[in-house]
């Protein structure tokens, strides 16, 4: 019988021939896993000596991890990076952080760095894919890979339910919206998204609330679009100032955005919008790393500005 005294997740994913969330989610016990599958994931484990709390230290105890996100000139990543930098140093580790521009291929260089000089886990803000090519190759890295932000394939994820936020917000937000459409602000559609993203899972949900309510409707993606409304739904608190500040900043405006970001408090306009906690988020993803037991699901809350 052959043994690793310090056996991973991902050599595990590889002896079972399946993916690192799926070896994840068997031995978290958590939904969305065939039985068949998790009982012979748990018996393999079982063979292996599998430790959680050594999962880490098998690959380099390089004392470092990596970091992707796309840059620092959104607040939200600037926070994240904060959150993570001090989870990290609680346990001794330090942050070495790449960015990809929103561009696979840096994304990818920034992996294979990672790869490189040995990181002993990686913290993923992807930009997305639907390639089984970049699939394969996330698979392939000997290091644990958890994603935040966006949900990429089967990797093991933290953070908020977009979708489910977004409809709560949406829900609540047309309750003062009695007449006219609700307008879904949000210049990123212009993109081609990934079938995962955020954005898209923000997307869904608004369409649902507005299905649900029997609520009148459009999707806007060019800031001069922004008329004949009954109200706004931004899919970013960015979108949602850049729209106040093309209409001039009425008082009257009925508007929402999300992630409730610090420049929301210099405006007198009142904005609905959707907090949640870099700090939980890092606090899991750095657990998930270190072999620590860990949450996926981040809760979030509604609020305005100006409360």
């Amino acid at each position: 019988m052959k043994r690793f005294s310090k056996i991973t997740t991902t050599q595990l994913a590889r002896i079972c021939g399946v993916s690192q969330g799926t070896v994840d989610r068997a031995l978290h016990n958590r939904e969305g896993i065939n039985p068949e599958t998790k009982a012979r994931i748990l018996e393999i484990a079982k063979e292996y000596d599998y430790r959680p709390n050594i999962q880490m230290g098998a690959q380099s105890n390089s004392m470092l991890i990596g970091v992707v996100l796309f840059d620092l000139h959104n607040e939200y990543f600037s926070k994240l990076a904060m959150s993570l930098v001090n989870e990290a140093r609680r346990f001794g580790y330090s942050i070495i952080f790449q960015f990809s521009g929103k561009e696979v291929k840096n994304e990818k260089k920034a992996l294979e760095y990672f790869d490189y000089i040995d990181v002993d886990g990686i913290v993923l803000f992807s930009v997305g894919s639907d390639n089984d090519e970049y699939k394969n190759y996330l698979y392939s890295l000997k290091k644990p890979i958890v994603s935040i932000g966006n949900r990429l394939f089967d990797l093991p994820f933290v953070g908020i339910d977009d979708e489910k936020a977004m409809y709560d917000l949406s829900r609540k937000f047309s309750e003062n919206v009695p007449s006219g459409d609700v307008l879904y602000f949000a210049p990123v559609l212009k993109k081609q998204l990934h079938s995962s993203n955020a954005q898209r899972m923000r997307l869904n949900g608004f369409v649902r609330a507005m299905k649900t309510l029997d609520k009148s409707y459009r999707i806007v993606t060019d800031v001069e679009e922004l008329s004949n409304f009954g109200g706004i739904v931004c899919a970013t608190d960015y979108y949602a100032i850049q729209a106040l500040k093309h209409l001039g900043y009425p008082k009257n405006v009925q508007i929402a955005g999300f992630d409730n970001i610090s420049m929301l408090k210099n405006i007198t306009v009142k904005v609905l919008s959707v907090e949640y906690s870099t700090n939980k988020m890092a606090e899991e993803a750095i657990n998930y790393i270190l072999g620590r037991k860990y949450t996926f699901r981040v809760e979030y809350s509604l609020l305005y500005n100006t409360d």
